[in-house]
């Protein structure tokens, strides 16, 4: 009887840690869209359609998206939803045009970065490779005001649909908030978030994904892009490396 309480008890957990993982596929040798779709009970033309691909050809261990992916809450207070929709400017751009914030909304002195953060939890290193390989998935969705489907991006909408994606329970909100909702951190890990200041408009403007290397990931301007912090434009606007709240032990 005891082992086979155990039994359940490990499939269980098993069945909830991989819950959100279900919805990426790592290809295996002899696999073909064909094959993955029928698994899924999905069209080939679906998995084209969230993969991008132009063709059918596949490779081993390319990450396949197999689930229709989720739909923002229509729900969402609209001032959330656009306070960080316009795009990144660069040097040579002229700025956008501001868009009203509220004043408790606005973060000019972002708070000093914390070397004592609570590290990152095992369910939240899961997460974020989940977040990574989603966010790498999406490289070149072009541009869009308040965009948080596949059809184009912002760039909290970005933040907000690979999270949601990799399984973790968040809501469609600013870049404010999202600065709000995490704590600086001195030592970031790929998959930590990263904000900038006065891009557009004065205060936290902008957010990406860190991937490594001083490289982040983020739906700028030109769309999603990878980019480099040495960069000197995102250098002046650097304000610190973050951590979601619900991700730390």
């Amino acid at each position: 009887m005891f082992k086979k309480v155990l039994i359940v008890s490990v499939l269980l957990f098993t069945f909830t840690t991989s819950a959100s993982a279900n919805a990426l596929y790592e290809v295996k040798k002899g696999d073909s869209l064909t094959k993955i779709a029928k698994v899924y009970k999905v069209t080939v033309n679906d998995l084209r359609t969230w993969n991008k691909l132009k063709k059918d050809s596949i490779y081993v261990k390319q990450k396949l998206i197999v689930q229709k992916p989720k739909v923002a809450n229509t729900t969402t207070k609209a001032t959330q939803a656009v306070a960080s929709a316009k795009p990144v400017t660069t040097p040579k751009e002229n700025p956008a045009k501001d868009v009203q914030v509220k004043a408790e909304e606005l973060i000019t002195n972002p708070a000093p970065i914390l070397n004592d953060v609570k590290s990152l939890s095992s369910d939240g290193q899961a997460t974020y490779d989940l977040v990574v390989d989603f966010a790498k998935l999406l490289v070149g969705t072009p541009y869009l005001y308040a965009g948080n489907t596949m059809a184009g991006f912002d760039c909290s909408g970005f933040i907000y649909f690979v999270h949601s994606q990799a399984g973790l329970t968040i809501t469609r909100q600013s870049s404010e908030s999202y600065f709000a909702k995490s704590s600086a951190i001195a030592n970031p890990v790929v998959g930590d978030l990263v904000f900038f200041e006065n891009t557009y408009k004065a205060g936290i403007s902008h957010m990406g994904i860190y991937l490594g290397n001083n490289e982040f990931i983020h739906a700028g301007s030109k769309g999603v892009e990878i980019a480099s912090l040495d960069s000197t434009y995102w250098k002046e606007h650097f304000v610190s490396f973050n951590r979601f709240h619900m991700v730390s032990e």
